[in-house]
């Protein structure tokens, strides 16, 4: 199979613009809630190592068959990290979920890694199974038993927005490769017993719920979001400047991870917010057209699974910070601050554009 010697163009312009716009998110998101505190060069020196692993991704010969071979092992490995954070995981300043590995100077976050790994092995086993996915037995149960255990270690970390996440791309995974409606109808009520049995017996997820559809009685726990509301009111339709930055004061938590759609909104108003909307939903198209054109089905699966973490994270983010639904704890891709957010985005995105140099489209 000839190769082309660029990534399909389209794509590659829409991810550079949402990193550009997550570099300049972070730069105002620093100096208006977390001055000298150097977010944004650590963030801006891992984007450019990231940006040249990319190239090496993109461009080194096709590694594929041997990703599709190994996907027992990757699996696997995954899951004992996933395990293992459990036991030995270490939290963050102010949280006692354990969802980060100490290794040396650095962290490492499993359920990050867990979503290239999850993309690979539903690719593989999607892609081979044929008329069997409309057998429940022999189609859905296998990719459903990996499914439901990868997100009952991630709810245990406890990390509800991630494993939602997970819930919701597998399903839609699921439903891309052909299996039955009435069996993902099943799975989807399944997890949400599951999900809503951790919920109600977790207390901070429990007070999120509560505190989101009763905010009145829970005033100390709708700090956050009634701070990212006058963010989005003193932002308007184009943003406050420089002057009137300094100015004014949100004091918004989370302002540059969980809650840095809220900072955009103060700096760049209702237009920052539509930008970054467009550029997301970008993705999302062209994502899918590049998915619906792939003949191989073990890249085209694997470029719907990619363009869907991304992007359903993204609309996640963003309703929570428009108060849409509850607050689910996860960061808006390459705009959030966040090293091993970054770094699994960038390998993903480098995936996704590699496939577009190796398959030949419809």
């Amino acid at each position: 199979m000839k190769t082309k010697i660029m990534p399909d163009i389209y794509m590659t312009l829409i991810v550079m613009s949402i990193i550009l716009s997550g570099i300049l998110a972070i730069y105002i998101t620093e100096a208006i809630h977390n001055p000298g505190q150097e977010f944004f060069i650590k963030h801006f020196s891992l984007v450019i190592i990231m940006f040249i692993a990319s190239l090496l991704i993109i461009f080194m010969p096709n590694f594929f068959n041997s990703l599709d071979r190994l996907v027992p092992i990757i699996l696997l490995v995954t899951i004992m990290l996933l395990i293992y954070v459990l036991i030995f995981g270490i939290s963050s300043d102010g949280s006692y979920a354990k969802r980060w590995i100490k290794v040396g100077n650095f962290t490492i976050q499993p359920s990050e890694i867990a979503k290239i790994s999850s993309v690979i092995y539903f690719s593989s086993v999607l892609s081979k199974k044929g008329e069997k996915l409309s057998n429940l037995p022999k189609g859905l149960l296998p990719p459903l038993a990996v499914l439901i255990l990868i997100c009952f270690l991630i709810i245990k970390e406890p990390d509800s927005g991630t494993a939602i996440l997970f819930a919701v791309v597998g399903l839609l995974m699921f439903f891309y490769a052909g299996i039955p409606l009435r069996f993902l109808i099943f799975t989807g009520v399944l997890l949400l017993i599951i999900f809503s049995l951790f919920v109600f017996n977790t207390p901070y997820m429990k007070t999120r719920v509560t505190s989101y559809f009763d905010p009145t009685n829970s005033i100390d726990d709708t700090y956050q979001t009634r701070r990212a509301t006058l963010a989005f009111n003193l932002g308007g339709v184009s943003g406050l400047d420089d002057d009137a930055l300094l100015e004014t004061s949100t004091h918004l938590p989370a302002a540059i991870t969980d809650f840095i759609y809220a900072s955009i909104a103060q700096r760049y108003g209702f237009i920052g917010n539509i930008i970054i909307l467009f550029l997301f939903l970008s993705f999302t198209i062209r994502g899918f057209i590049i998915s619906s054109r792939l003949e191989n089905l073990f890249y085209k699966y694997i470029v719907f699974g990619i363009t869907m973490f991304i992007s359903v994270q993204a609309y996640l983010n963003m309703f929570v910070a428009t108060l849409i639904i509850p607050t689910t704890g996860i960061p808006l891709p390459f705009i959030s601050y966040g090293r091993n957010a970054i770094v699994i985005n960038m390998i993903m995105v480098a995936l996704l554009l590699k496939i577009t140099r190796l398959d030949r489209s419809k």
